[in-house]
C-alpha cells in the first residue's frame, strides 16, 4: 500500500502596496526641518526674539551668544531667566529683510533690557566724556567745576575746551549725577605729584626723570614757559594725564603796599667818619597797587600790575654823617675797615722802577669786597690799566678806590655804608692775576693805604 503523501499548501501572492505620496512628504519635510535645528552653528536665516518679539534677524548662532557674553560682562552677568527671555527660531530669510551687525543687536538688545536710556552726553572737542540724565546736572557740575577755581573774589571763569551737551541715549550704568562726575574729574588728578626745584634743574633734566615729554610738563604747569628761570624752592608738578577740563579765571585784586622812604644824606665835616644823626625821620608811604590775576586750573599764569593810587606819600628820612677822617700814624689808627681778607703781595711804593700807588690784596676771583667806609660812590666802571673800579667819596677830601674787580655791584651817586658789598676780586685791566688793588686818596694825593687800615 503506498504512502499517502500530503498535498503541498498553496500560497497566495499577495498584492504589491504602493506607499500613499502625502504621507512620505510631510515625512521627508519633518527630517529636513529636524535637520537644519539640530544642524548646530551652521549659515542660515535666524530671528532673535527679545519677550516672543522678533528684534533682528542674524546668519550665526555664534554671533548672538557672543552679544550676550558681552552684555554680561558690560552691565553683570545676566542670569539664566534673563537669557531665556532671548530667544533663537530658524527661518527662511524673506527677500526685503536684512541681516543686522552684531554691533547694532547688541545695541536693540540692550534697549530691549532696559539697559539703555535717555541722557545728555557732555561732548568735549567733540568727543563724548560723561553721562548725565538732564542738562541740569550736567550744567550743575560745570558750575561746580568753575567755582572750585575761583581763588580770588569776584572773578570770572571760562572753560577753553569746546563743550556741547547732547540728547542721546546712553548706557544706564554709565550715567552719572553731578557728584559722580566731581569725583570723576577729581580721580585724575589725585595721583599728580610736586616737585621742587633744586640746584641744577632744568625742564629737560625733570621730564626725563619723571617718565614725561617737556610739552607734558609744560600743560601741567601753565605759568612756565620753555624759556622760563626756574627759581630755586619752587615748584612744579608732576602729572602724567592731561586735565580733563581748562578752567581760567580772571580777576583784579587791589593790595595796600608800603612805599619805603628815601634817605637823605648830608655829610658833617665836623663829626668823625662812621658817626651818623638822624635829623629828619623818615615815614614810609602807602599805595593801592591793582593786578590783573589770571589762573589756569588754579595754579598762576600771570599776575600784571595795571593801576596804582598812592594813599599816603613817604617822608624823605634826613640824615647827617660823619666826614672827617684824620690822616692816621705810621703805625695806623684804624680808621678804614679791610676791603677784603688776604695777605698783600705788593706794597705801596716804587715797584719796578715806577711807582705803586696803592696795595695788592691777594684773594680768589669771585671774593665780595666791601667799602672801607661810608661815603657815596663817585665812579664806578672801566678804568683802563686798573680794570673794573670804583671811587668811593667820604668827605673831607678822602677817596677810596678798588680797582681789577671781576665785577661791580654800585653805581654812581649810590650811597654805601662801611662794610657794604662794592664788587668782587678779579684781575681785569693790567694785572697779572686775581687780587684787589686798594688806594686811598687825600686831597687829591695817593698815600700808604697801610696808614688808614
Amino acid at each position: 500500500m503506498s504512502p499517502v503523501i500530503p498535498p503541498l499548501p498553496l500560497r497566495r501572492r499577495k498584492a504589491r502596496r504602493y506607499p500613499n505620496p502625502l504621507g512620505s512628504a510631510i515625512f521627508l519635510i519633518s527630517v529636513f526641518v529636524l535637520a537644519a535645528f539640530w544642524s548646530g552653528t551652521g549659515n542660515g536665516t535666524w530671528s532673535v526674539s527679545f519677550d516672543g518679539e522678533s528684534v533682528a534677524l542674524v546668519q550665526e548662532v555664534e554671533e548672538v551668544e557672543a552679544v550676550l557674553a558681552r552684555i554680561g560682562a558690560e552691565y553683570g552677568q545676566l542670569s539664566q531667566a534673563e537669557r531665556a527671555r532671548v530667544k533663537l527660531v530658524r527661518v527662511s530669510r524673506p527677500g526685503d529683510a536684512e541681516y543686522v551687525s552684531a554691533r547694532e543687536l547688541e545695541r536693540r538688545l540692550v534697549g530691549a533690557y532696559g539697559f539703555l536710556g535717555d541722557a545728555v552726553a557732555l561732548s568735549i572737542d567733540g568727543q563724548v566724556k560723561m553721562y548725565f540724565k538732564d542738562r541740569g546736572e550736567a550744567t550743575a557740575f560745570l558750575d561746580k567745576l568753575k567755582t572750585s577755581y575761583m581763588i580770588e573774589s569776584n572773578c570770572e571763569a571760562a572753560i577753553v575746551e569746546t563743550l556741547e551737551l547732547v540728547q542721546m541715549t546712553a548706557p544706564r550704568a554709565e550715567v552719572i549725577d553731578r557728584e559722580g562726575a566731581w569725583r570723576l574729574y577729581k580721580s585724575r588728578t589725585k595721583d599728580d605729584l610736586e616737585h621742587e626745584i633744586k640746584n641744577g634743574d632744568t625742564l629737560w633734566d625733570i621730564a626725563v626723570k619723571y617718565g614725561l615729554s617737556v610739552e607734558q610738563l609744560l600743560k601741567a604747569n601753565p605759568g612756565v614757559k620753555p624759556d622760563s628761570v626756574l627759581a630755586l624752592g619752587s615748584k612744579l608738578v608732576i602729572s602724567k594725564q592731561e586735565p580733563l577740563l581748562t578752567v581760567v579765571t580772571t580777576a583784579e585784586i587791589t593790595e595796600t603796599r608800603t612805599i619805603p622812604f628815601q634817605v637823605k644824606v648830608e655829610r658833617d665835616r665836623k663829626l668823625p667818619m662812621g658817626q651818623r644823626k638822624v635829623v629828619e625821620p623818615g615815614q614810609p608811604g602807602r599805595e593801592e597797587v591793582t593786578f590783573k590775576v589770571i589762573r589756569q586750573n588754579g595754579r598762576l599764569v600771570e599776575r600784571e600790575r595795571i593801576a596804582a593810587v598812592q594813599v599816603e606819600p613817604p617822608k624823605t628820612q634826613v640824615e647827617v654823617r660823619g666826614a672827617m677822617l684824620m690822616v692816621a700814624s705810621r703805625q695806623g689808627s684804624g680808621q678804614l675797615a679791610w676791603p677784603v681778607r688776604g695777605s698783600i703781595s705788593s706794597g705801596f711804593g716804587v715797584r719796578y722802577g715806577r711807582m705803586h700807588t696803592g696795595i695788592d690784596i691777594t684773594s680768589s676771583s669771585g671774593t665780595p669786597i666791601a667799602a672801607a667806609e661810608s661815603g657815596r660812590v663817585i665812579s664806578a666802571g672801566w678804568g683802563g690799566a686798573y680794570g673794573r673800579m670804583v671811587d668811593i667819596d667820604h668827605g673831607g677830601g678822602v677817596v677810596t678806590r678798588y680797582a681789577h674787580m671781576s665785577r661791580i655791584a654800585v653805581s654812581v651817586g649810590q650811597e654805601v655804608n662801611r662794610g657794604e658789598l662794592i664788587g668782587y676780586v678779579g684781575s681785569t685791566g693790567n694785572s697779572s692775576g686775581p687780587h684787589l688793588h686798594f688806594e686811598v686818596i687825600v686831597n687829591g694825593s695817593q698815600l700808604n693805604p697801610i696808614n688808614y687800615l
